[in-house]
């Protein structure tokens, strides 16, 4: 008699998986074909989908194998799309994920726009079903429950930024979600969501808007509703500021006073460190390569507002005026700060270049307008700011709230003072030194005499010119090079010409002559490496400004023994402004306001790098959150008031 097994004996009965994985298997077959049955659809769909498996099994099909699997992944969204419109709200939340996985994997192949459709749908019933598809996406949205809503809102993102290069985007451009984002934005119950909303909005106003009619740009132009902008404002500035987190975890750049805490602290991080040089060889490559990953995802929402800004004029007074109760530093002022970070190391990766230049031409857009501007120079608006102090030299730490308009001034000089090398990025160039000749423009044309510390803005101008001189072999014949250098001598004689109207006073004037005597003979070696006339030239204005200092500064020293003191340099610049005569320029503050065509190939590029980090986002599960009981103040008019965001 053969010997029964002992019931206390463990016995391996393989690995339970749930139905809905059985399904998925059962259903995508090369052989198989599409299940007419209602009953296996509605358990298809009343199964919690596993959206980690699914995407598992159609990432192993190839191109070619879903072409000839066509009629299994039809039956699916189109089934999956008549769903939507079920009661049962858990088949919807199904049907949701369902749908954005299949869409995503398929988008994911190399397909044309008509190899996709045939997939999806057929190119006979492309129009009826996504029409259909996008219909009830929008009524989820707007009537749905809560988790509902939130779901269609990122199935829809999802699909907008797979479809982003094929012309299934053009339903959604066609059916007009704006009134449904911002009804998302603005309900208490899902404000919390304003990351995900903005992000889609940026996303479908940036498609195409260059070459045909976008409606969403017309929304953005014409809306008015400072609630909802407020709301923008303060996930703009959260989703900032934990960008900026991300740069100081490899580096904290912070630069409070001497105390014995951060003695201690100093200490313990330093035995940390050495403890990791003796695991790892360097250190400084391992931050190299942490720097080099970022910015983090989340920065994809730089795009929605330099778009918004770029679009509604009063969008870009809200987004500078807007306080958060709690915070010292304000949603803006979060933003510059974020954007001082991206300069200083924009030269890593072209994605960080990319979102370097599109914060930088939200500054440029906000100086150009006197109104804007205004606000940059007010004391209302002022707000403390972190700014990157991760690479040497640094410029001065300023503890407590400052005006905006330091901030931008700040994060510009560490983009023109940390970016100098041999492949010079010299459309970036043109933008930072074309933005501090605008900020400065606009202060002569203000009267507004700010308190900042000029010299180091001067010293990197100077530092620049220094290096492209000694550089100029390598870039004497990149494109637009002479363009930068006149811009850059344009700042230089604007101050000299116009800065008693905004330096703060005499020793900031005189410490700009000082810092052009230092020059010595540059300005001439600029001139002739660069093949640059004298005659009736900016540059010509600044050596002749030199030359009229060096030669009292020769007389000078034909009367006194040695070497001339900096006191007695400081002296001959205050008494020789009364021979000196500087030709009057004219348009030395004139320049050309921003337009979109002119940077048609770069907003494409950024473009598609958000919709990518957007897409990224959403397949690893790391969108971030406002907390929606977040309160601003607000100062439209000079009145301050709070309420609840």
């Amino acid at each position: 008699m053969a010997a029964l097994d002992s019931p206390l004996v463990r016995v391996e009965r393989g690995s339970l998986q749930p139905k809905i994985i059985g399904l998925y298997h059962l259903l995508f077959k090369e052989s198989a074909k599409p299940p007419e049955s209602d009953g296996f659809w509605v358990e298809f769909f009343i199964l919690k989908a596993n959206s980690s498996a699914l995407s598992v099994i159609l990432t192993e099909f190839s191109a070619e194998d879903l072409l000839q699997m066509q009629s299994i992944a039809r039956a699916v969204f189109m089934r999956g799309v008549r769903s939507l419109s079920d009661s049962n709200p858990t088949i919807v939340a199904n049907a949701l994920d369902t749908l954005t996985i299949l869409i995503r994997e398929v988008l994911a192949k190399q397909f044309t726009s008509s190899e996709v459709i045939t997939v999806l749908v057929g190119l006979d019933r492309v129009d009826r079903e996504f029409t259909e598809f996008v219909d009830a996406l929008e009524r989820i949205m707007r009537t749905g429950s809560i988790d509902l809503r939130i779901a269609a809102l990122r199935a829809t993102l999802s699909t907008v930024c797979c479809s982003y290069r094929t012309s299934l985007i053009n339903f959604f451009i066609q059916r007009d979600l704006f009134a449904v984002l911002v009804q998302i934005i603005y309900d208490n119950a899902t404000t919390s969501h304003t990351f995900e909303a903005f992000v889609l909005l940026g996303v479908l106003s940036n498609y195409d808007k260059l070459e045909a009619y976008n409606p969403y740009q017309t929304r953005l132009a014409d809306f008015v509703d400072e609630s909802v902008m407020q709301k923008i404002v303060v996930a703009v500035g959260k989703t900032c500021k934990e960008a900026r987190e991300d740069y100081i975890a490899i580096a904290d750049d912070a630069a409070d006073g001497f105390s014995l805490e951060s003695m201690i602290s100093s200490y313990s991080e330093f035995a940390k460190r050495a403890k990791t040089a003796l695991l790892q060889q360097d250190p400084q490559m391992t931050a190299n390569n942490a720097f080099a990953s970022l910015p983090p995802l989340s920065a994809t929402i730089l795009l929605a507002t330099s778009n918004f800004v770029h679009a509604n004029k009063y969008f870009s007074q809200v987004l500078i005026e807007t306080k958060t109760v709690a915070q010292e530093e304000t949603p803006f002022g979060s933003y510059i700060s974020l954007s001082s970070y991206l300069l200083q190391h924009q030269h890593r990766s072209e994605r960080h270049a990319s979102y370097a230049r599109i914060s930088m031409l939200v500054h440029r857009i906000l100086v150009e307008d006197s109104i804007t501007m205004q606000k940059l120079v007010s004391i209302e608006c002022r707000s403390s700011m972190r700014l990157c102090r991760q690479r040497q030299p640094c410029l001065p730490y300023v503890k407590g709230e400052r005006f905006l308009v330091e901030g931008i001034l700040d994060a510009l000089i560490g983009a023109v003072r940390h970016n100098m090398k041999k492949a010079l990025d010299v459309p970036m160039y043109i933008l930072a030194i074309g933005t501090i000749h605008r900020i400065i423009s606009q202060l002569k044309r203000l009267r507004v005499r700010l308190k900042y510390h000029w010299s180091e803005l001067w010293k990197s101008i100077f530092s620049f010119l220094r290096f492209v001189t000694g550089s100029s072999k390598h870039l004497h014949g990149i494109q637009d090079m002479p363009v930068l250098i006149d811009d850059t001598i344009r700042v230089l004689v604007l101050a000299f010409s116009a800065g008693e109207s905004f330096l703060s006073g005499a020793a900031d004037y005189d410490d700009l002559f000082y810092k052009l005597i230092e020059t010595g003979e540059l300005l001439s070696k600029l001139s002739r490496a660069y093949d640059m006339a004298r005659e009736n030239s900016s540059v010509g204005t600044l050596i002749s400004i030199s030359e009229h200092y060096n030669n009292l500064i020769k007389e000078r020293s034909m009367f006194s023994s040695g070497h001339l003191s900096s006191e007695h340099v400081s002296d001959i610049i205050k008494t020789g402004y009364d021979t000196l005569s500087i030709s009057a320029q004219q348009g030395i503050d004139y320049w050309d306001r921003y337009r979109e065509s002119d940077e048609r190939v770069f907003l494409k590029r950024v473009g598609w790098a958000a919709v990518m980090d957007a897409q990224e986002l959403l397949g690893r599960g790391l969108l971030p959150h406002v907390v929606p009981s977040t309160r601003v103040a607000t100062n439209g008019n000079g009145r301050y008031a709070e309420k609840d965001v």
